[in-house]
């Protein structure tokens, strides 16, 4: 092997010797290959490059780049996005790139590490550009680059997928020497080039690659993430857990990074799921004093904390330490803190942290067991539900009771509360709940938590497999207290609640007759089919395209529609169970039948169904003109668009049984003709009102988390579109409000967050991705998981969730518009046209008063000045108005022959005069200037005359004032408005009567709140105002054990510590010492004979003789909760 020198001395003068030829030196790459090693490579991410218009594809010979004929493919067509934007070529293991010196025709095949000529490409759609505007185009058979000429290109073998629809993702090294930084592809190795991680070099065979260029030079490595059966390679097995684990501790990228580097192993990070496994991991790690990622996340919106790998979430007691508002606070996910015990911990996602993976040894999550679906028939006494072998029933409304008392009802009828193990039971309880007519919003399951257990169990003593909590849950700070779960009825969520709360609740006992399993499948299905609800569905055996498909040749029946998430989840099963592998696609009912890129199910027999859930795979969907069809591989089950003629697949079919409907679960009702908020807009025809905010009216820019919650804390969401047409709406609203030249990028609300859904855009409100969205621009992919729309090419495009953009918010009809205490937009909002808003009052009044109405506002009456500005005017009046009306503008006439201005002394620049033009005024009467609702001209009036008007300010008003975003609402009696808090004062007659700070943190758990949590001087003097005529001392939510942060997460800001010693009522020798036994809290001074008034010192927590002060966030008031 030759010395380090010599090696790099030859590997230089390797870069330096390139010709301007391409010389392929190891195989001349022109050989045919079959379509076997087509398919391979396809599935690697290489590519061929084919010409839309042309239908040729582009290859490599000896000295040019030229068009050939796509149906002989070589290894010189087979293209690879590679590192730094580069287009890598197989054949020739060069890279595509541009010789700006050389002006006549620049493009070319290089090395791919030479520094001179410029290697990276861009997309815009099928577009492929390069530097200095240069672009991918064709000059008869040569492949060239030309600047003010288009030419589309496109993905061979797929409907119009663009060259950059799947772009390069970044793969993070394991152990080597390169501390986890990506690989770098191409890298050079012993004078050879890899596109791809290699085992050459390796006596073990295991997969490496380099992170920089030459390896060679740097000798930077490390090994790649690989799929692998076992544990026998970079993993820890525990057999009593039954788990492989992974400690990458000198290793750190942000959540995302570190779950994609899990699950190209075949794992996921690291869920814990048992009291064994956690001391496993406690004390694996009790030396090191780590904060590390874990599975943990909040990043599904609609529900609560779960674990990535889809493990249910059931020690509750160790999520104490989350953030209560994670998305507020911008922590949604997840991490385990062994430097403060093992505890669990919330951050950004974006933070860099070491990691810890986890491998099971069966894929339990890639879809359900067959059986959980299966159609059983199920006798039951009169008011029982029927399922698959068990009878439910929601005791009545007025029966309604605490947890324990429904559990003994159910018992009292040979029945248990309701254990739910599967996705199959729970779309069966929301259609019990969904048909169940009582009022109450909540009931309860048999979920619970013993006192003195961390976890939640069954009553039933069934194990606990799945968990599917609310919105925030299961956070709680009742540890050592008895909690009991209780299911939202419109979404079936699950939040921890005190188990006296009254609902009422779900029973569940077997069938009255015994349950026989076999033959049951296709009752009322044809031979061959299975039953799940009331429809059949059958997997046909041949392979055909979709035009044929969908005639019904092999099963008689439409093509599948999927209706929700449960129905996707059987179908799931159903083709696990027919031996679906990843070289297997089934067709479904889904295409681009209008050409315009929206998805829509096929019709039948007239009438379709509209889309309301979609399942897209990764990077779908990314091209128009395409049929759907589900992947049978890794990602079972997700859609992905494929041509209609070309491509050949399996088929999923689907028929009612009758003309029975399964009971539609709720959904939320949408009022099509109620107005929007003042402030909001919408048009005719669409069922939803958007509102812009943008850098006028808002204090600051914000990253997609902080714009969501914004969106969210108004009682909106970020905005999504539903259907094109919303989308030429937001497109119209921001021309309208901005310069045509001004490029702008606004949040929406269309993210790839959610780890659950592998990678795939979805909306944040749940709404379906009707059509492809998201320009390919080959970004870099890892970190852009969020999109923002551009005004200038009404297209989303992908960008990192930190970056700061405004943003659009979209809410129902009829919706109701919350406005938290920082939201100071009017009931009469100014309407913001190109740097500049407008005020339109209706009430007449004549033009001297509005005149001064407007100056009030730091406004004059409306000056115009382009057609444009008339004609935004006009339609805002318009619609306004019942018919024909005149509004007061900014001009008046007061003397024959005096100059004309706009009263806010700018000079008339345009006119739009009715009736041929202005008339000089020849009476002595002034008169003033009115604009027309329905034509937009201007006419003389009196000016005592009474019309509506228009102000106009250049002085933008904002829509928030600089205070973080806290929701607002009411208070319970006897609490107290403070801020953007409620406050609670409980203080006893007497010491005697008071509460341990445990205690009185209990209490206030109960309200839904916390102890206080003091955050200035202006709050500290309110609650020591408050104390004055008592003698006794209130506890507030500080310990010693975490003086940084107040029991409710926020990091204390302001204290206002006792100076006096000794601090507590502690023994002196205590005190020095530190060898009290009991935990120190906190206590604000009432007494001013120990500490002055209002100031802070520690206590022994277990101390009863302190009132306290309870907080929570103004809102709706909780029933059932009083203080005794």
């Amino acid at each position: 092997m030759l010395p380090r020198l010599f090696r790099s001395v030859a590997a230089v003068l390797t870069v330096l010797l390139v010709k301007s030829c391409v010389c392929v030196t190891e195989e001349d790459g022109g050989e045919l290959l079959e379509q076997k090693q087509v398919m391979e490579f396809y599935r690697k991410d290489l590519f061929i490059l084919e010409s839309l218009p042309l239908k040729h594809c582009i290859t490599v010979d000896q000295f040019s780049l030229v068009l050939a004929d796509c149906e002989r493919p070589t290894r010189r067509m087979l293209w690879k996005w590679v590192s730094r934007h580069r287009l890598f070529n197989l054949g020739t293991s060069m890279c595509l790139g541009l010789n700006i010196s050389d002006p006549t025709q620049p493009l070319g095949m290089f090395e791919c590490d030479m520094a001179s000529p410029v290697l990276w490409w861009r997309c815009h759609g099928n577009m492929i550009y390069g530097a200095s505007e240069w672009k991918l185009n064709v000059a008869g058979r040569l492949v060239v680059v030309k600047k003010n000429i288009y030419h589309e290109w496109k993905r061979h073998n797929t409907p119009k997928e663009g060259p950059c629809s799947h772009p390069y993702e970044e793969i993070h090294t394991l152990l080597g020497n390169a501390h986890g930084y990506p690989c770098v592809f191409p890298f050079n190795y012993n004078n050879k080039w890899y596109s791809e991680c290699t085992t050459e070099g390796r006596e073990d065979h295991l997969h490496w690659c380099s992170t920089t260029d030459r390896y060679d030079l740097s000798d930077r490595w490390g090994f790649c993430p690989v799929k692998a059966s076992g544990c026998e390679h970079f993993w820890e097995s525990n057999q009593e857990l039954g788990a492989c684990y992974q400690f990458n501790l000198y290793t750190i990228l942000t959540w995302s990074q570190a779950l994609s580097t899990c699950q190209a192993q075949g794992g996921n990070l690291l869920s814990v799921t048992s009291l064994a496994e956690h001391r496993y991991i406690h004390d694996r790690l009790a030396s090191v004093g780590a904060m590390v990622w874990i599975g943990l996340n909040h990043l599904e919106e609609r529900h609560g904390w779960q674990w990535s790998d889809g493990e249910p979430l059931a020690l509750v007691n160790f999520t104490t330490a989350l953030a209560a508002s994670p998305l507020e606070n911008n922590r949604q996910c997840g991490v385990y803190n062994s430097a403060n015990g093992g505890q669990w911990q919330s951050l950004t996602c974006e933070a860099a942290l070491p990691y810890i993976c986890k491998k099971t040894q069966n894929d339990t999550h890639r879809s359900e067991p067959l059986e959980n679906w299966q159609y059983i028939h199920t006798e039951c006494a009169d008011g029982w539900w029927p399922h698959n072998g068990f009878c439910y029933r929601v005791l009545p409304e007025t029966g309604a009771g605490s947890w324990e008392g429904s559990s003994q009802t159910c018992r009292s009828q040979e029945a248990n509360l309701t254990s739910l193990h599967s996705l199959s039971e729970v779309e069966m309880h929301l259609d019990l709940l969904a048909n169940y007519s009582g009022e109450s919003t909540e009931v309860w399951i048999g979920l619970w938590k013993r006192a003195s257990s961390p976890a939640v169990e069954w009553s039933d003593g069934s194990p606990v497999t799945l968990t599917l909590w609310h919105q925030y849950h299961p956070i709680h700070n009742l540890t050592d207290m008895k909690l009991c779960v209780k299911v939202d009825r419109q979404k079936g969520n699950w939040l921890l609640a005190p188990c006296y709360e009254r609902h009422p609740a779900v029973c569940r006992r077997a069938s009255l007759s015994p349950v026989q399993h076999r033959g049951t499948w296709q009752e009322g299905c044809p031979t061959g089919w299975k039953r799940h609800g009331h429809s059949c569905y059958m997997v046909t055996g041949h392979e055909q395209n979709h035009e044929d498909a969908r005639m019904g040749y092999y099963c008689k029946a439409p093509l599948l529609s999927v209706e929700n998430r449960f129905e996707q989840a059987f179908i799931n099963s159903l083709l696990s169970a027919s031996g679906a592998n990843s070289s297997m696609f089934y067709w479904i009912g889904l295409m681009d039948q209008g050409r315009k890129g929206e998805y829509s199910w096929l019709p039948h027999n007239g009438s379709s169904l509209p889309l309301t859930f979609t399942n897209w795979n990764k990077h779908q969907p990314v091209s128009t003109s395409g049929c759907v069809a589900m992947s049978g591989g890794a990602a079972l089950g997700r859609w992905e668009v494929k041509d209609c003629k070309s491509h050949k697949a399996l088929s999923v079919c689907k028929q009612s049984i009758s003309s029975y409907h399964d009971a539609q679960l709720p959904e939320h009702h949408v009022e099509a003709y109620a107005p929007c908020p003042p402030g909001w807009e919408s048009h005719s025809g669409l069922l939803h009102c958007f509102k812009v905010f943008h850098d006028e009216k808002v204090l600051m820019k914000r990253s997609w988390v902080e714009a969501d919650f914004f969106c969210q804390a108004l009682g909106a969401q970020l905005a999504s579109f539903q259907h094109y047409e919303e989308q030429v709406f937001v497109k119209h609203l921001l021309t309208t409000m901005f310069e045509g030249t001004e490029g702008r990028w606004f949040w929406v609300g269309l993210n790839k967050r959610n780890p659950e859904h592998l990678g795939a855009w979805e909306w944040s409100d749940g709404s379906s991705v009707v059509m492809s969205f998201i320009e390919d621009k080959n970004e870099e992919e890892d970190r852009r998981d969020c999109a923002v729309y551009s005004n200038l090419t009404n297209a989303l495009m992908p960008r990192p969730c930190e970056t700061k953009h405004e943003w659009v918010c979209k809410m129902s009809r009829g919706d109701k518009l919350i406005k938290p205490y920082w939201y100071t937009e009017q009931s009469e909002p100014w309407v913001f046209y190109r740097g500049a808003e407008y005020l339109l009052a209706k009430q007449p009044f004549d033009w001297h008063s509005v005149s001064l109405a407007c100056q009030m506002m730091g406004a004059h009456l409306l000056a115009l000045h382009s057609r444009e500005e008339v004609h935004f005017i006009k339609e805002r009046l318009r619609q306004l108005s019942l018919g024909q009306t005149d509004w007061w503008i900014g001009l008046s006439i007061a003397q024959p022959g005096e100059e004309v201005r706009w009263s806010d002394g700018t000079q008339i620049d345009f006119h739009n005069w009715a009736d041929g033009g202005f008339h000089t005024n020849l009476r002595k009467d002034e008169l003033c200037v009115t604009m027309s609702s329905s034509t937009g001209k201007w006419s003389t009036s009196k000016c005592s005359d009474l019309h509506g008007y228009v102000c106009k300010r250049i002085t933008v008003s904002v829509v928030e004032t600089p205070r973080e975003p806290h929701y607002i609402g009411g208070c319970p009696e006897n609490w107290l408005y403070f801020g953007h808090k409620c406050l609670l004062l409980h203080l006893p007659d007497s010491p005697r009567k008071g509460k341990s700070w445990k205690d009185a943190q209990s209490i206030c758990s109960l309200f839904e709140g916390s102890l206080v949590a003091i955050e200035d001087e202006i709050e500290q003097a309110y609650i020591t105002m408050l104390l004055q005529g008592h003698s006794v001392g209130v506890w507030i939510g500080l310990r010693d054990e975490d003086t940084m942060k107040w029991t409710n997460g926020k990091p204390v800001s302001y204290t206002n510590w006792s100076p006096v010693e000794p601090k507590s009522y502690l023994t002196q020798d205590e005190w020095l010492t530190g060898d009290a036994d009991e935990q120190l809290c906190t206590v604000l001074s009432n007494n001013h004979n120990f500490h002055l008034t209002g100031k802070w010192y520690d206590e022994k927590c277990s101390e009863s003789g302190y009132g306290f002060v309870c907080q929570k966030p103004q809102g709706a008031v909780p029933s059932g909760f009083y203080l005794v």
